[in-house]
């Protein structure tokens, strides 16, 4: 295929399903979501989870994928002409990207949508946020829409960074609207230092590397971080209050069941069994929105094989026992 990308397509009622996230990594942030806008107008549908984003359109696979790739060669012969912007830094249209926010994760979980509404109005105002919740509350997945809708995102896994990492990876973004910090609450103390730099003082960084230094400055970047404030590693960490008074703290509320059912049909796009209600409600403590899209997934790909249904509930039953095993090995341990 022209784009380099093995698109995954399948056809049912009403037309053909192409997941086009993949080429994100191909395109970059700025062009995945220029052909996202550029199918919108062409009259497909937009579906998107946690994991994908499907385009819709009442026509077959190898017709809609031939379009899709026609769209990419464009783009891609757009930015190496220069017209797609170059790499000017231009600040974040946060109003934008809320709208997209908004719409994408209510549609999924609706009780968030006063959460995302309190990231926008205080993204607007110049505030860094950070979402606080527990496991399943929804947190990264408000993340992951704001990666998809930002134009220019700095994403850092902060369980695995370090201060060298995080200054490489802002050295090699150039230019980026929106620094997303996830799992904060798993920070090293020696990886905050650029970070604390860029909220202090004006979004403004300076880099040594190997005796040259170089001065990073953004004063329109704003930072959304999550983070786990039940983390009991939190309680002997010097770092976490003087890091939160640097954030305006949202809270995510956790979903509730109905909704978490809910959310595994429209990721699948497939009705859910009926004892799909019970092993949430058995499971609730362990079940994340991630775990849940896992057994969704595996639920519907079970029964297009044709699966009986006692199969299926069986092992997606193993599937959250063994996480709430492991899940309570690991509170023991941090306790």
């Amino acid at each position: 295929m022209s784009s380099g990308i093995n698109l995954h397509c399948s056809e049912g009622v009403g037309g053909a399903w192409v997941d086009v996230r993949g080429l994100v990594y191909m395109l970059g942030t700025g062009g995945y979501n220029k052909l996202l806008r550029l199918l919108g107008k062409a009259g497909y549908e937009i579906h998107r989870s946690r994991s994908s984003t499907w385009v819709k359109g009442k026509k077959p696979c190898n017709e809609l994928i031939k379009e899709i790739n026609e769209l990419v060669e464009k783009i891609t012969s757009e930015e190496e002409r220069g017209g797609a912007g170059g790499s000017e830094c231009r600040p974040a249209d946060i109003g934008s990207i809320i709208n997209a926010v908004v719409g994408r994760v209510s549609s999924l979980i609706p009780s968030l949508k006063d959460a995302v509404d309190e990231v926008g109005v205080n993204l607007e105002a110049g505030n860094h946020v950070m979402l606080l919740g527990g496991p399943g509350s929804g947190k990264t997945l408000i993340l992951d829409a704001i990666y998809e809708a930002s134009g220019n995102p700095l994403y850092v896994n902060m369980a695995d960074a370090s201060a060298a990492g995080i200054e490489d990876l802002i050295i090699e973004a150039g230019c980026f609207d929106v620094i997303l910090l996830d799992e904060v609450d798993k920070a090293r103390n020696v990886a905050l230092s650029p970070l604390l730099q860029l909220l202090d003082h004006g979004s403004r960084l300076r880099i040594t590397k190997s005796g040259k230094a170089t001065i990073i400055e953004v004063p329109w970047v704003r930072a959304v971080a999550v983070a786990n404030p039940f983390n009991p590693r939190l309680r002997a960490s010097n770092w976490w209050m003087p890091l939160m008074d640097r954030f305006v703290l949202i809270e995510v509320p956790q979903p509730s069941i109905d909704e978490i059912v809910a959310f595994m049909g429209k990721v699948t796009n497939a009705e859910m069994p009926s004892w799909v209600r019970e092993l949430i409600e058995k499971y609730i403590d362990v079940i994340t929105l991630r775990k849940a899209e896992q057994a969704a997934k595996y639920i519907a790909a079970s029964v297009r094989r044709g699966r009986s249904g006692d199969a299926v509930k069986g092992r997606v039953e193993v599937m959250l026992r063994t996480t709430r095993i492991m899940a309570n090995r690991q509170w023991s341990t941090e306790g």
